[in-house]
């Protein structure tokens, strides 16, 4: 009996972690960051749990990894990707949430995701499981 009842708290056990591990995946965003529109981009997915209802400036100032410098509302450093107006290089936002379009730029896809360029800045990009970011060093 005693073998019984340690079997079903074992398969109790199992199903809840697997029912919290499968919760915590959904709360990921992918963000990826090229040094040019035509390169192979370096993702990161990050967990987004505690980011519900911020947004992209949030995660970008909490999240240390990623090396983000900012200035205001101005994303002037991540990922090793910098600004450099002197050379006429700047960081470009593209999200793959078409409402964000700014049409600035013809879209790239990446990873059979299409990508756009977004028409707000980081303190008014959401943060979603749905939403990936794209950052790119562009020239003009």
């Amino acid at each position: 009996m005693k073998k019984k009842l340690l079997v079903v708290a074992m398969l109790v056990v199992m199903i809840m972690t697997a029912v919290l591990l499968a919760g915590c995946a959904a709360d990921k965003m992918q963000l990826g960051f090229i040094a040019e529109a035509d390169g192979t981009p370096e993702y990161v997915t990050i967990n987004i749990k505690d980011y519900e209802g911020k947004m992209l400036i949030d995660l970008l100032k909490a999240e240390e990894s990623l090396g983000a410098k900012i200035e205001g509302t101005m994303l002037n450093e991540i990922k090793g990707i910098k600004n450099d107006f002197s050379k006429n290089e700047f960081i470009s936002i593209y999200s793959n949430m078409k409402e964000y379009d700014g049409g600035f730029s013809d879209p790239i896809i990446k990873d059979d995701v299409t990508y756009y360029t977004t028409k707000v800045g980081i303190d008014e990009l959401p943060i979603s499981k749905d939403a990936k970011y794209l950052f790119v060093l562009s020239k003009y």
